[in-house]
């Protein structure tokens, strides 16, 4: 196992971890945007550089995706690496100026205003990081939305800027969306769930018991479909919100337990 010495701690990692597995290991933070343990690690947002050792001079790189493959020395608090960091922070909130998420972060890393032009309302608060493609395409599956666009007008977005008939509105792109861009919505009046800004609105599967909104179907529908379970019984209760299979649950088990007194 290599040992990689971050600002001079020392720590044992296993071949190919990265950079940054290797600094939390030791203790030392790193702050990170675009990363994500759920799928790859693009460095998109550039916010995790480091000081790599390379004999007699250092090397600036990404440490969520730089892999360990022999003993390293690197330096994440010199100067030289804060000082970058700082820089791509700057350029990250005039994109988004208004995240809150973002705007504690850059204190965090002692930055409080830009010295860059703000981009335009209609494109702020996304950072363009890349984790809802991502979780959308590894994970999910599906690849509903994408890049479009190019320089300050680029955007994560839906083929054309119309409603995807690929989203399932599971949820994936507003769960790792670091600045809080994406939300889910719910249309009571119409039973659907939208993920703003795509604007893709799907119905919502309700309890067959209870009528409490649940995931929505195509969402369900496809869970159904890998389960590959052709258990009736299980498929009952996958319509059937959390509250009423815990009351099934329960009643079957008091049921159980009236039989057994019986014999």
């Amino acid at each position: 196992m290599p040992t990689v010495t971050v600002d001079g701690k020392k720590v044992r990692v296993r071949k190919g971890a990265t950079i940054l597995d290797a600094a939390r290991k030791a203790g030392v933070w790193i702050p990170t945007l675009c990363h994500h343990p759920a799928v790859s690690s693009p460095a998109t947002c550039r916010l995790c550089m480091v000081e790599l050792e390379r004999g007699d001079w250092r090397q600036l790189v990404t440490s969520c995706n730089y892999p360990v493959r022999r003993d390293m020395v690197v330096y994440a608090s010199s100067e030289r690496a804060v000082r970058a960091r700082q820089g791509v922070m700057r350029l990250l909130l005039a994109r988004a100026p208004e995240s809150e998420p973002l705007r504690n972060l850059a204190a965090r890393m002692g930055v409080h205003d830009t010295p860059y032009p703000k981009v335009t309302e209609s494109q702020r608060n996304c950072i363009l990081c890349g984790l809802c493609t991502a979780v959308c395409e590894e994970v999910i599956g599906r690849a509903a939305i994408g890049f479009a666009g190019r320089g300050a007008d680029r955007a994560v977005a839906a083929p054309f800027r119309q409603p995807s008939d690929d989203c399932i509105a599971c949820g994936a792109c507003a769960a790792v969306c670091p600045v809080g861009t994406i939300q889910v919505r719910i249309h009571a009046d119409t039973n659907e769930a939208e993920i703003s800004p795509f604007k893709a609105r799907v119905k919502l599967r309700l309890c067959e018991r209870c009528g409490k909104r649940m995931v929505s179907e195509p969402l369900a529908s496809q869970i159904l479909e890998k389960a590959e379970l052709d258990w009736e019984e299980f498929r009952k209760r996958a319509r059937l919100c959390t509250a009423c299979r815990r009351q099934m649950a329960a009643a079957a088990l008091v049921a159980t337990g009236d039989r057994s007194g019986e014999a």
